[in-house]
């Protein structure tokens, strides 16, 4: 399975929310059922791009060992 970016996912996902819609509207299905589905869909599809885009976010490389700092004296 080749990996996706978030973009690419959320372009994915964003054609098959369209082929519900299409689907769903051949198919007869009511106003009022096809939101409900829809609103499904699209909260799903939210996560799942949220999801994707946390899996690929560029996490920062160790950098040399911290020299550990003065605590700031305030004078009084």
């Amino acid at each position: 399975m080749t990996e996706m970016r978030p973009e690419a996912t959320a372009l994915s996902l964003t054609d098959r929310l369209d082929a519900l819609v299409a689907a769903l509207r051949d198919a007869g299905v009511s106003s009022e059922r096809s939101a409900a589905l829809l609103a499904s869909a699209a909260t799903a599809t939210m996560h799942a791009v949220t999801i994707d885009a946390l899996l690929h976010e560029e996490t920062p490389t160790p950098t040399a060992a911290r020299q550990p700092q003065r605590p700031i004296r305030l004078a009084a």
